[in-house]
């Protein structure tokens, strides 16, 4: 599986200043010859006014004029890069700084800022051979600049030379965490799966547990909910429906089994509404079609739903009326469904106003799912704090990470 999650941003704005003055008359440095110096004097005019084509034009008739003195092609081959860069093709621009680092006119103070862009744009392009080429000849020059040390790691993992990946990934991470601040989120996720794929579950579920903190990525939480479904002893259908309630709120990756999985437990534990809307959540998503194995539920699950639907009222008037608080946490359950969260915790908080309860943690459980899908994170977090061991307290850890998130309450795409 590939990194995807680091993209070039804003690499016109950072280098073309230094790359694209021509040299002033008398300065120490090779000239450049008249017939290529005035149609990069005019593309330069271009380029500052925004007009890339009008620049590429111009660029194009100083290499059509060039005579091929090493200067003078490395300029232009600077035009062409930074032209190219504000076109947004990364491509051509990648072609054209190769050609500056190859040139034997390329002035030693500007080594480091070629390589640097150079391997910018191959991770961009996905070219992990000239990650590799690159990368070498940057660290051979000293220690990786901060702003390279992400884009040459993500190339090592691409390239299949994970370990030197996590070399470069793991210090900043760590570093990261002990300040308090959130790794960038492709050397975590590299991290993330080193430490998965060495068998070092304690430390991949620390990272991991950053990953969704701090950016909700829907792998991760996919990864971080699968892990500890699978590690946490004693899970029922009941237990299993709070982590499948948190895969829906946090849009975590999910295939057609997982789907289909998640539709029937509800179904079975007589919350149909809730089947029918993990269904078309994956319908929504495209992850599932209503012609397939899961999405073919649809058609038994939505009678049900219905009749659900029209019986919710007097169930309501029921679980009100009733003394103890068991009925108003089943009315819980049945609105987590719904998606109406807000009437969840109400009807939670009542229950557990009321006493009586069978099981205490599953209505304080409750109440920390709803206050959380409800945006009231404080106090779900406070909730959730009651909640301890077993399948629940598991489940409570991971809803309180997310009423701990940081990226905002909407949900990232897939």
């Amino acid at each position: 599986m590939r990194i995807s999650n680091w993209k070039i941003v804003a690499a016109a704005a950072a280098i073309a200043a230094p790359l694209i003055a021509l040299p002033a008359a008398g300065a120490d440095q090779p000239k450049v010859t008249p017939a290529v110096g005035k149609p990069l004097s005019e593309a330069q005019k271009a380029m500052k006014a925004n007009d890339f084509a009008i620049a590429l034009t111009k660029a194009k008739e100083a290499q059509a004029a060039s005579t091929h003195q090493p200067y003078d092609d490395y300029l232009i081959n600077q035009f062409l890069g930074n032209i190219y860069l504000g076109q947004k093709d990364y491509k051509d621009a990648e072609t054209a700084f190769e050609a500056m680092a190859a040139s034997p006119a390329m002035p030693p103070a500007e080594k480091v800022g070629v390589l640097t862009t150079i391997i910018q744009l191959s991770v961009n392009n996905a070219d992990w051979n000239a990650v590799l080429q690159y990368a070498d000849q940057l660290q051979a020059l000293g220690p990786l600049p901060a702003n390279v040390v992400e884009p040459v790691a993500v190339g090592y993992y691409n390239a299949g030379q994970k370990d030197k990946a996590y070399a470069l990934a793991k210090p900043v991470v760590d570093a990261a965490q002990a300040a308090g601040k959130a790794p960038p989120q492709a050397l975590a996720d590299i991290v993330t799966r080193q430490q998965l794929s060495s068998n070092n579950p304690a430390e991949a579920e620390k990272t991991l547990e950053n990953l969704v903190v701090n950016y909700g990525d829907p792998a991760a939480w996919a990864q971080i909910i699968a892990t500890t479904m699978f590690q946490t002893k004693g899970m029922h259908e009941p237990e299993a429906l709070n982590f499948f309630r948190l895969r829906m709120v946090t849009n975590a990756k999910c295939t057609p089994d997982d789907y289909q999985t998640m539709a029937s437990v509800a179904n079975d534990l007589h919350y149909p509404v809730e089947a029918e809307m993990i269904l078309e959540h994956g319908i929504a998503n495209h992850d599932i079609t209503a012609g397939d194995k899961a999405g073919s539920m649809l058609g038994s699950i939505r009678p049900q739903a219905a009749k659900d639907r029209a019986t919710l009222g007097e169930f309501e008037k029921l679980a009100i009326a009733h003394k103890t608080g068991d009925f108003d946490v089943k009315l819980a359950n049945t609105y987590m469904g719904y998606g109406r969260y807000a009437d969840a915790a109400a009807a939670a908080q009542r229950a557990l106003g009321k006493g009586g309860l069978k099981d205490i943690q599953e209505a304080e459980l409750l109440l920390g799912m709803a206050l959380a899908a409800s945006g009231n994170n404080a106090q779900a977090v406070d909730a959730l704090s009651k909640v301890n061991g077993g399948p629940r307290g598991a489940a409570a850890h991971l809803w309180s990470l997310y009423a701990q998130r940081k990226y905002g309450s909407t949900p990232v795409a897939h």
